[in-house]
């Protein structure tokens, strides 16, 4: 069997058949839907990572589009995906009572 192509989980269930009878696949764990025997690649989590680095350190959006070779409202959605991931974090461990116990976090405009 397969893995996500979007979080590399094995948790998959089948999600029908595509029009040329190929399997379709729905990740359990993402809820990404792929077909079997799929080859193409998205972009990896490398490329992601690095348009999330180039944000933060306030390089506009058009310029990573040409930089990167990746639509501008793909590398929004990356942005607010990874804002949403860290508000989960954030709500899962609670805030210490003291001050001391706080690291300095920045976190920019992903979070509001």
């Amino acid at each position: 069997m397969e893995s996500c192509k979007g979080c590399g989980s094995n948790k998959l269930g089948k999600n029908g058949k595509s029009k040329l009878g190929a399997q379709r696949y729905k990740c359990k764990e993402c809820g990404g839907t792929f077909i079997e025997g799929d080859a193409r690649l998205k972009h990896g989590l490398e490329k992601r990572l690095k348009v999330i680095h180039m944000y933060l350190e306030g390089v506009g959006i058009r310029s990573m589009e040409r930089l990167e070779g990746v639509s501008n409202p793909l590398i929004i959605y990356w942005i607010r995906h990874f804002a949403q991931l860290i508000r989960k974090e954030i709500r899962r461990k609670p805030i210490p009572e003291n001050p001391k116990d706080i690291a300095i976090v920045e976190v920019d405009e992903l979070f509001t």
